[in-house]
């Protein structure tokens, strides 16, 4: 389905090529944010310092951001899960791991799920991002 829509997609605009941690958005542009079979999967080849800087870009365009899988492809638990969740949570974000129904790799059933917590300031500025200036 995907591949089927790709060209037609990309010539109305609906898919945008991008890459992290800079992503060609504005702050707050959407509710969720994915990363599908790439952050955690590849610890071995990129940093910690990668992952964090993606998540938080990730975090500055979406209100909520999902990782799945959290293990890395020699299906260990990920070497930077620690460090990034520790980081989030001393600045303000919620981060939780969900047990989810699907199994990609064996013992690799569970998703992170990142979103700020709640803050009046925050919540204000994040309205003022998403409703046009009058």
């Amino acid at each position: 389905m995907f591949l089927a829509d790709f060209e037609t997609g990309k010539q109305e605009g609906r898919y945008i090529a991008g890459e992290l941690p800079s992503l060609p958005f504005k702050s707050g542009q959407f509710d969720i944010a994915l990363s599908s079979h790439f952050l955690f999967l590849y610890s071995a080849h990129l940093s910690a310092e990668f992952h964090l800087q993606a998540l938080q870009e990730m975090l500055r365009v979406a209100r909520e951001v999902r990782v799945f899988p959290l293990l890395a492809l020699d299906s260990t638990p990920s070497s930077h899960l620690d460090f990034v969740s520790k980081h989030l949570e001393n600045h303000g974000f919620g981060v939780e791991v969900k047990r989810v129904p699907y199994e990609f790799q064996r013992g690799g059933n569970e998703m992170l799920a990142i979103k700020p917590v709640y803050n009046p300031v925050f919540e204000r500025d994040c309205a003022k991002v998403r409703s046009p200036s009058i």
